[in-house]
């Protein structure tokens, strides 16, 4: 029976095939070009490709057009060698669950073509983390946007941790590192109606698997439109499509990439990173935590190495005896909330990613890095020494910028003096200066500006080095000095967000920036309200009524405290906290 129906079946389709027939078998296009391919490289799915079908086209222009009656158009030109590389033209910042408009314009064989296709796009999908999480996405609420900031676009660096992650750890017993801490990215990016427009598949990341699992952190936009970021094991460039141009080991024994990196001008890579197998000078072997920087050239070879364990004090525990346990950057633990170490306890603590003085230990928790083309320098920001740092290609320090109690007679003429508007050296006195200067405090990003100035997001926890009698007392800001390396002083020029307060205080992450196209300063104040750490209220609530962070983003004019965007942005998991912003343009 069986063979009666299925033998003249398989018969018939091993007959010929006509080439009229083949038509039929051809992809329909839905315009004058060829196929839409969705998601083309597996990793940004608001993304697509219209292949050009064997058409030559040139001076394209590409405008998704904005949802309803105050929707933000995305619209950029497309370089006929990106035509090429991706056989079409490129379709960045579609709506997500939505039927989109997206037109193309275009010259064919030198006539001016247009056609607006019509592209669905699928909801938004970062995976589920179950009772933790109450909504698919992060909720975005625009509170300002001034009008000429309409077509801005940030992409914005969340973690949600699930059930699946941290599930490896390095082989060192003595000193784990920093392996465990690991969390399922959550990174997208947001217009200013606050509708998202563009995300990163969480399939980049898996916590089963070595070179894959880890924080995805440091993003930055290099080279006409590409993203270069870390991951743990490995680092990363992949432009807006979702096409890796690299995804590369870290070099040797260095592991546990997180925060930062950076391209330099000559294309080579900084990253923050740890040794693996490193001997302390008592003769143990450990896994160092967040404490070495490592330059890289285009091929991912080893250059240069910063070990901060040499070049620093690793031992200095002014900062780190005055920091809140329950929120240490990467580590939130709200059992310990509004407690400190004790200098004995800081020198006994076991190895690992926890704080604590000497290689092996979080003991100075780098951040942020910058590359001074000037002198060929970095710039490095110590969450736990509340100190930002310049150091040569020879290893030496040339400044540091922190209060300076605590540090060693070797580093007392490396010190940078305060002084006011006026040009005269302020005093100071148990951390606390004259006037409208201050130190920052467990900053994050110290980056350069083209102003010659320094911008530095003060999370201020530990301010002044010390707990204040109220928990509420605290607060972060946006904060802009100059530097005078000559006479080694510092002027403290602007700052912003001590007037928000305890709810705009974020204990960790955060970012500051300065933005050349609007002259503005963009501030990401990410972990607000972290689930009321240090004494908090935690009392923002999403419309179901669990409590979770509310971070919140400004830009504002430059030197001022012109708002000129602000919105808020609030996690969707119990636990997911923002990292770092940055603006995003669509560049191909």
């Amino acid at each position: 029976m069986h063979k009666r129906v299925w033998l003249p079946l398989l018969a018939a389709l091993a007959m010929p095939v006509s080439a009229g027939s083949l038509e039929g078998l051809k992809p329909i296009a839905v315009g004058p070009l060829g196929m839409v391919e969705m998601n083309p490289f597996g990793l940004a799915p608001l993304t697509a490709v219209i292949k050009d079908a064997g058409h030559s086209l040139s001076q394209v222009k590409v405008t998704v057009e904005g949802k309803g009656e105050h929707g933000v158009d995305i619209s950029y030109p497309v370089e006929e060698r990106t035509l090429a590389n991706y056989g079409g033209v490129p379709v960045f910042g579609l709506y997500p669950n939505y039927n989109n408009r997206v037109k193309v314009e275009y010259l064919l064989g030198g006539k001016a073509q247009t056609h607006t296709y019509e592209i669905w796009a699928n909801q938004v999908d970062f995976g589920s983390a179950g009772a933790s999480q109450w909504a698919a996405q992060p909720e975005i609420k625009v509170n300002q946007r001034a009008p000429e900031m309409a077509d801005r676009l940030y992409l914005v660096n969340f973690t949600g941790p699930t059930g699946g992650d941290a599930q490896l750890a390095h082989n060192n017993p003595t000193g784990p590192g920093a392996f465990a801490w690991d969390g399922t990215p959550q990174i997208f990016v947001t217009d200013t109606q606050g509708e998202i427009r563009w995300y990163l598949d969480p399939s980049i990341h898996d916590a089963k698997q070595y070179d894959m699992a880890g924080y995805l952190m440091g993003l930055h936009q290099v080279d006409g439109g590409k993203l270069i970021f870390g991951q743990g094991q490995s680092y990363y460039k992949m432009d807006l499509l979702g096409r890796l141009s690299f995804k590369r080991p870290l070099p040797g024994n260095f592991i546990d990439f997180s925060h930062e990196i950076q391209q330099m001008p000559n294309g080579h890579q900084l990253m923050r990173v740890a040794k693996k197998d490193y001997l302390t000078p008592e003769g143990k072997l450990v896994n160092t935590i967040r404490d070495h920087i490592i330059e890289v050239d285009a091929d991912g070879s080893l250059v240069h190495v910063w070990d901060l364990n040499t070049i620093l004090d690793p031992y200095r525990d002014v900062t780190l005896s005055a920091l809140d346990m329950g929120a240490v950057c990467l580590n939130v633990n709200l059992k310990d909330a509004g407690k400190q170490m004790t200098k004995a306890e800081l020198a006994s603590a076991p190895y690992g990613d926890i704080p604590g003085v000497g290689p092996g230990r979080n003991w100075a928790h780098v951040n942020s890095i910058d590359y001074d083309a000037s002198d060929d320098s970095i710039i490095i920001s110590s969450r736990h020494q509340s100190a930002v740092i310049k150091i040569g290609r020879d290893n030496q320090v040339k400044w540091i910028l922190s209060d300076p109690r605590g540090w060693s007679e070797d580093y007392q003429d490396k010190l940078l003096t305060p002084i006011g508007a006026d040009g005269q050296p302020l005093s100071c006195f148990k951390g606390k200066c004259q006037g409208e200067f201050d130190w920052s405090w467990t900053q994050h990003t110290a980056y350069l500006t083209p102003k010659g100035t320094l911008s530095v997001f003060d999370n201020g926890d530990g301010r002044h080095n010390r707990q204040p009698m109220f928990a509420k007392d605290k607060y972060s800001r946006a904060v802009e000095y100059r530097i005078d390396e000559q006479k080694m002083t510092v002027e403290q020029v602007w700052d912003y967000g001590k007037e928000r307060g305890w709810e705009w205080y974020s204990p960790v992450t955060s970012i500051v920036e300065y933005q050349e196209d609007h002259d503005s300063m963009m501030v990401y104040s990410a972990s607000a309200m972290l689930f009321g750490v240090g004494g908090g209220l935690g009392n923002f609530k999403h419309s179901e009524g669990a409590g979770i962070v509310k971070s919140n983003l400004v830009e504002l004019k430059y030197g001022t405290d012109e708002v000129l965007v602000d919105m808020d942005i609030n996690s969707n998991r119990l636990g997911a906290t923002g990292y770092r912003a940055v603006v995003i343009k669509p560049e191909f």
